[in-house]
């Protein structure tokens, strides 16, 4: 049971040493967070819009710990910001763990549809994206989004390293 799991944690850490939980629950969904995260200057808000990743790099623990990929849906997210605007919020920052893997477990969305999407709401002036793969950023990804007035033409691209045999040895495309 997870109450004598979190008894066996807590008696590991007292007694000095090193424990986490790396369990998946096979029920956890968005329903138990918050996706939001506002700022404290009611202008930006940030919206969780998928969870867990999918790569199982070398060195990176977040596929087990976090579980695969589960995007939430646009609907739901197109809600959320919705919402925002209509308390005040201007822009909106899309979060993820693997933002470039959004809508990759939903039939017919994708990060650029969720983009367009949000392009829609009323009230929103400016969209931000959190930290993107540069493989996503191909030509007719970046020319959508130029073509959106309220998408602020900024990228945060996540480098690991420019050497193909390093990029294998971590398991990176």
């Amino acid at each position: 049971s997870d109450v004598y799991k979190r008894q066996e944690l807590i008696a590991a850490v007292e007694a000095g040493e090193k424990a986490i939980n790396v369990d998946l629950s096979t029920t956890e969904t968005y329903r138990d967070v918050i996706p939001s995260r506002i700022c404290g200057n009611h202008i930006s808000g940030f919206v969780s819009i998928m969870r867990g990743c999918n790569n199982f790099c070398t060195y990176c623990i977040i596929p087990y710990a976090r579980g695969r990929v589960r995007s939430r849906p646009a609907s739901e997210v197109c809600q959320e910001i919705a919402s925002l605007a209509r308390a005040g919020y201007q822009e909106v920052v899309l979060t993820g763990i693997h933002l470039s893997s959004y809508g990759l477990d939903l039939e017919g969305e994708s990060l650029l549809s969720l983009i367009q999407a949000v392009h829609q709401i009323d009230g929103i002036r400016r969209i931000r994206l959190g930290s993107l793969e540069p493989r996503i950023v191909t030509e007719k990804f970046a020319a959508a989004l130029a073509g959106m007035e309220k998408f602020c033409p900024h990228f945060h691209l996540s480098l690991q390293s420019g050497c193909d045999a390093t990029l294998s040895r971590m398991n990176r495309r």
